[in-house]
């Protein structure tokens, strides 16, 4: 009797230790393809064309201090690319929500990143959802308001869904911290 209640008993163990172990290895393997802005995922080029858009689409509601500096950081740090390409998409120009080209709107990523001194690379930043996802904000380690950002991320005992930021809104008045 003890030896058949045993054997389900170890190949259970045995089948979660294997499971584990996949998802381990699953996870290493997403991670490890996860690329940060600090690595230059948007070409100089791409950015003068999403200067030209902003020119032409946003300039007329927004100045750059809006999406750069202490704001950018405050809000986009630890997302996604993807995060802030939906966010102009959906909300973006005011009058016309995705009335841009996916083109567009990820040559005015390329540009708040250019703005907010992120470096260029050699590939343009990619118009598919997937690639975006895959690619980390994150804000130069010498920026001068990058301790408060830190500060606030590494909060313990906190979730993930939980140190994410609000989106952002550019029409929506952004309170300083000491009123919050």
């Amino acid at each position: 009797m003890f030896r058949r209640s045993v054997i389900p008993a170890v190949t259970t163990i045995a089948l979660c230790t294997a499971v584990g172990s996949a998802r381990a290895q699953g996870t290493d393997s997403t991670h490890a393809s996860t690329k940060s802005v600090l690595q230059g995922v948007f070409t100089d080029e791409q950015a003068a064309r999403g200067d030209a858009e902003h020119q032409a689409n946003c300039t007329a509601c927004h100045s750059t201090t809006n999406y750069s500096g202490a704001a950018f950081a405050k809000t986009w740090a630890g997302r996604t690319a993807f995060d802030l390409f939906d966010q102009l998409r959906t909300t973006m120009p005011e009058d016309n929500p995705g009335g841009l080209s996916a083109q567009q709107y990820t040559d005015i990523v390329a540009y708040i990143f250019k703005i907010n001194g992120l470096p260029a690379g050699a590939e343009p930043l990619s118009t598919d959802p997937e690639a975006l996802r895959l690619i980390r904000i994150e804000v130069k380690p010498d920026s001068q308001f990058v301790r408060g950002v830190r500060g606030r991320a590494a909060a313990p005992a906190r979730t993930r869904a939980s140190r994410l930021r609000p989106l952002y809104f550019p029409h929506a008045p952004v309170s300083s911290p000491a009123t919050r």
